[in-house]
């Protein structure tokens, strides 16, 4: 089971009571940074991420942004802050921001059996969570932000494997992309300083050098040890 950080819980938690109302929980997978914080402690995650099917989102959203707009869920601090037509909702709470996608899983064991909190909700695989930060923060967007830069690289440290899956799972269009990207001197990791208690500040320092290099594979889990000085039994 994984325990989330005490403002994600609460954000959860919330969420979940008012999706409670109009839907099943089981539909839904927590997915995001929330989760890989969860399992590698790696820095403070002060947001959720909820996923479902396209077909599940598309019958929640109206009913969702009409309830949380009702008097009930206002006093308890429910806002909505962006809507991305009928597959994706931003919102926030006292304790949080929350987003739910609606949209198909990449790989086909993207459920994991890792239960959050006992909430009857699970988490995304690792590869799952890692390739849609890829694809949709960097590939087809060139956001880059600093949250998902950092967890790419952590990712060399701690899921060395997974995060293989989803740079094979890239295809030769979006590697190119990022070998252009790389090149750029125009581009720059966004929003550093949303980067909260981040457990490696020496990443942090280089963070878009190293970005690139794992992005593009011209650097691996013992390299990556011997750089940062770390022991080659890191614990994965």
């Amino acid at each position: 089971m994984l325990t989330l950080s005490d403002n994600c819980s609460k954000t959860l938690h919330l969420v979940l009571e008012l999706i409670d109302e109009i839907a099943p929980r089981s539909s839904f997978l927590l997915g995001g940074g929330t989760v890989l914080e969860a399992r590698w402690h790696h820095r403070l995650s002060t947001d959720i991420d909820l996923f479902t099917n396209e077909k599940a989102m598309f019958e929640l959203i109206d009913p969702f942004i009409r309830l949380a707009s009702t008097e009930k869920w206002l006093s308890r601090g429910i806002a909505i802050e962006q809507i991305f037509g009928a597959y994706g909702v931003m919102g926030s709470t006292p304790h949080g921001e929350f987003s739910i996608h609606g949209n198909p899983n990449i790989f086909s064991n993207a459920r994991t059996e890792e239960e959050i909190e006992g909430t009857g909700i699970f988490a995304q695989s690792i590869p799952e969570i890692l390739l849609r930060k890829i694809r949709a923060r960097m590939v087809r967007t060139a956001l880059y932000y600093s949250r998902d830069a950092y967890d790419v690289v952590v990712a060399t440290l701690y899921a060395p494997n997974e995060l293989k899956l989803a740079l094979d799972n890239l295809n030769t269009l979006e590697n190119d992309s990022l070998e252009f990207d790389r090149h750029r001197t125009d581009l720059q990791i966004r929003d550093l300083e949303d980067l909260i208690k981040p457990k490696f500040p020496q990443i942090v320092k280089n963070l878009q050098s190293f970005l690139f290099d794992v992005l593009t594979r011209r650097i691996h889990r013992e390299d990556f040890l011997n750089i940062l000085d770390f022991d080659q039994e890191f614990p994965y």
